[in-house]
């Protein structure tokens, strides 16, 4: 439910820009070229009245719609009192939605996008310490082809590659950490004073910044070069 009402903010958002760019076009049009249109209101009990309509018209339309717009962009819908388990469910659920939006399926805190001959996984990584009053997490990301792991996991020599492949049998392999600027273990941390809307905008920036760009370097398989100081022929280090 949610995907769907961020979906319908983003499509009225954009909408209401189009259309409020078009209007002030119009205004801008009619005022330069000292234009007033001019069109017959028909009154329900009387005659047929001329009214003029001038560059201002457009203009304030405009300026309506582009409120509107902000408005929509800045959502700002009240968020019922949640404790920390409700914390942690709401911004994996926005994790998910974002993640679904750009075409993931999910498993558990598992993702996976197919693209031709290799794949993009994200694993969400809980901290094995949390507890009532904390709960850290991070991401892992990896690039995925069946070629490295016919060789490198199928330790029971099946032959066949997994249709939903996890980040642990990627090719390459990341925390998000190591694909910020500066490089850095990060983790994300919940804990009663935290505010779910700012976490949420941060990893979706991580999301938007970093993992995002780090999937479109890989379109194909020769693309891929396995991490050398994670793997080795035959298997894991």
């Amino acid at each position: 439910m949610n995907r769907h009402i961020s979906k319908s903010q983003r499509q009225g958002f954009i909408i209401l820009m189009i259309c409020s760019a078009i209007m002030l076009g119009i205004g801008i049009y009619m005022f330069v070229a000292d234009f007033n249109s001019t069109s017959i209101v028909t009154g329900w009990r009387s005659n047929p009245s001329e009214q003029t309509i001038s560059w201002q018209t457009p203009v304030f339309g405009a300026i309506v719609m582009l409120i509107l717009g902000i408005l929509i962009k800045i959502d700002r819908h009240k968020l019922p009192k949640m404790d920390i388990q409700g914390k942690r469910t709401f911004v994996f659920e926005k994790i998910t939605d974002y993640l679904k939006d750009n075409d993931f399926k999910k498993r558990g805190n598992h993702f996976f996008k197919s693209n031709g001959s290799i794949g993009y996984c994200v694993n969400i990584q809980n901290d094995k310490w949390n507890d009532a009053n904390q709960i850290r997490f991070t991401l892992n990301v990896g690039i995925f082809t069946g070629a490295f792991w016919l060789e490198h996991e199928d330790y029971k020599h099946t032959g066949i590659v997994p249709s939903f492949p996890k980040e642990y049998e990627c090719a390459i392999r990341y925390r998000i950490g190591g694909l910020l600027t500066v490089k850095e273990d990060k983790w994300y941390c919940i804990t009663s004073g935290t505010d779910v809307m700012k976490l949420r905008s941060e990893i979706e920036r991580d999301l938007t910044e970093y993992i995002l760009p780090f999937f479109a370097r890989y379109n194909t398989e020769s693309d891929v070069i396995p991490n050398q100081f994670i793997y080795r022929k035959g298997g894991k280090r």
